[in-house]
């Protein structure tokens, strides 16, 4: 089993909720409104608008590569259409142990 953490900018909920949906995935943790520091710059969980959103998935290793391509191909769409632009969006997959 793989935990796989998502941080993107709020603009791009939407989406990610329509890949994992797309993918079959059943369960998940959002969390919103979140702000911090990275290579897309700054975010303040003060502000109205440019947050961050977390999604936290435990997924079986086969379900974690379908949505480690789809947010992939994703990614690469907004490259596209934004050169020279760094995507508000990171991807984090490690081993995940279910204890309870």
């Amino acid at each position: 089993m793989r935990m796989m953490t998502i941080i993107c900018r709020e603009n791009l909920e939407s989406t990610i909720l329509q890949i994992l949906n797309n993918v079959g995935v059943k369960g998940y943790t959002v969390m919103a409104g979140l702000g911090g520091r990275g290579q897309s710059g700054s975010v303040s969980e003060h502000s109205w608008n440019d947050r961050n959103v977390s999604f936290m998935l435990a997924l079986e290793e086969q379900q974690a590569m379908s949505v480690a391509n789809a947010v992939k191909q994703m990614y690469d769409k907004l490259l596209e259409s934004t050169p020279g632009e760094e995507v508000p969006l990171k991807v984090f997959l490690q081993p995940c142990e279910v204890i309870l």
